[in-house]
């Protein structure tokens, strides 16, 4: 049987927790975009970090990207495009330096339009321009997470993993980044992340009110396990089975496992993005795949007991954040 598994367990075994992120470092905590008035249903549809961000955009990035993170930006294509272009730069002049360039060209090829990458250095645009097929179309979503690792910028667009791009200048000093262009509506940036041992285990206080998001990529299909509490519990065990087309929901206490919850499309693809959001209500989890409504885990045991997060398997961790959830 091949699967990939999430569980939270009882507090019982010793697990580093990562040092809390904040806004400094990229890794968003806060609730930016939800509203109270809207309906929780709405509110937990949401990424984190969701908000109207005015266009043409630039933002100042306090401190420089560092191996292991995962810069998204999520928004709408506008029904004509010509261009959008996404950009690093190393200060907040015009001619500033340009460590990464990606211009995505609606108006180049003929069957294809295309996806460029080059940089800008002391004035100057390299020589070295890298172009392939756009994966973007007119008047859809566009979800560009560029994730820094091994020395390259590994592209997904749309979820879909699109390439990789050698690193040509130091990430050190980059302070900016922009995006403008066809873009009729921008709604997150968001930075943070790192690289995550396989199995990962982690403090996770997720009590009733807070939401636990999770970003990544399946990677294959070989077999994972999960780890016990000293109380041999589980409060909550997810398991994806892609062999199996279902995520199956169970818990276990002293040493017996529960009835199995198997309804649900499996909406996660190998080798392509999730975003999985799990939020602790009074009496059950709500459970979210890549915005989307998924299921309804009914607690089997105290919604408070959730403190230590498990995931192992073949998957690729992006990013692991508690928040709070808007209207829990």
């Amino acid at each position: 049987m091949h699967r990939w598994l999430i569980a939270l367990f009882l507090v019982g075994f010793a697990a580093a927790a990562p040092a809390p992120a904040d806004e400094s470092s990229g890794e968003l905590q806060s609730e930016a975009g939800h509203d109270p008035k809207k309906s929780k249903e709405t509110n937990y549809k949401l990424l984190i970090g969701e908000q109207d961000f005015r266009l043409p955009f630039k933002t100042r990035v306090v401190q420089s990207f560092v191996n292991g993170q995962t810069i998204h930006t999520l928004g709408k294509i506008n029904e004509k495009p010509t261009r959008i272009d996404f950009n690093f730069h190393k200060g907040a002049d015009k001619d500033a330096d340009m460590p990464l360039h990606f211009s995505i060209r609606f108006d180049e090829g003929f069957f294809h339009s295309k996806f460029i990458y080059n940089t800008f250095l002391n004035g100057n645009w390299s020589e070295d321009e890298q172009r392939i097929n756009n994966p973007f179309k007119a008047d859809k979503d566009f979800d560009l997470r560029v994730r820094i690792v091994n020395e390259t910028y590994h592209v997904f667009a749309n979820r879909k993993d699109v390439g990789k791009f050698n690193i040509r200048q130091p990430l050190d000093g980059i302070d900016h980044v922009s995006i403008r262009g066809d873009l009729t509506k921008l709604r997150l940036f968001h930075y943070g992340g790192s690289h995550f041992p396989n199995p990962y285990s982690a403090i996770a206080n997720l009590v009733p009110g807070k939401r636990l998001d999770i970003s990544g990529v399946p990677t294959g299909e070989d077999y994972g396990s999960s780890a016990f509490s000293s109380q041999n519990s589980i409060q909550t065990f997810l398991s994806v089975r892609f062999n199996e087309g279902v995520i199956v929901r169970n818990a276990m206490a002293n040493n017996m496992w529960g009835k199995e919850e198997r309804d649900g499309e499996l909406t996660m693809k190998k080798g392509e993005v999730f975003d999985l959001t799990i939020i602790n209500e009074e009496f059950s989890l709500q459970i979210f795949v890549n915005g989307k409504r998924f299921s309804t885990f009914m607690h089997r045991g105290k919604p408070s007991d959730f403190k230590t997060l498990n995931v192992d398997g073949d998957v690729e961790l992006h990013t692991v954040t508690i928040n709070d959830a808007v209207g829990a």
